[in-house]
């Protein structure tokens, strides 16, 4: 009889600050693809990035659908220090360590705030803050 999966509602939404912003949109493929294997998920489609050259939103910027959810980055290289916001919705079981150690890996991480939610409780129940 096959395992019936129990879905774990986690979310982890990080604003910061990196030192090595990716030109290539394939440093941020291989970035999700580094993450999804480290946080143990399963890739459902996926990566895709692109480089956005829109004057003020400058950046590159990828997501990757999960089986258990989704991962998006997004970062901004125009002017110093080179902003990133990304966001983790998973149905796994994570930490923000796991997933900050792996930004930063790829990108230098200068500086990092977070939030993580439990969503398994009342939304406003079981909420983390911390900094990297």
């Amino acid at each position: 009889m096959k395992e019936i999966f129990v879905p774990n509602h986690l979310h982890l939404l990080v604003r910061g600050y990196v030192c090595n912003p990716p030109k290539d949109v394939q440093l941020v493929n291989n970035f999700l693809l580094d993450l999804v294997e480290k946080v143990r998920m399963k890739v459902l489609a996926g990566p895709s990035s692109s480089y956005v050259d829109d004057l003020g939103n400058e950046g590159a910027t990828g997501t990757i659908t999960l089986s258990t959810s989704h991962a998006a980055i997004h970062i901004w290289d125009a002017e110093k220090p080179y902003l990133f916001q990304f966001d983790i919705y998973s149905c796994s079981e994570f930490t923000p360590q796991e997933v900050l150690k792996c930004i930063d890996e790829h990108f230098k991480i200068e500086k990092a705030n977070y939030i993580f939610i439990d969503r398994n409780k009342d939304i406003f129940e079981e909420i983390e803050k911390g900094s990297y």
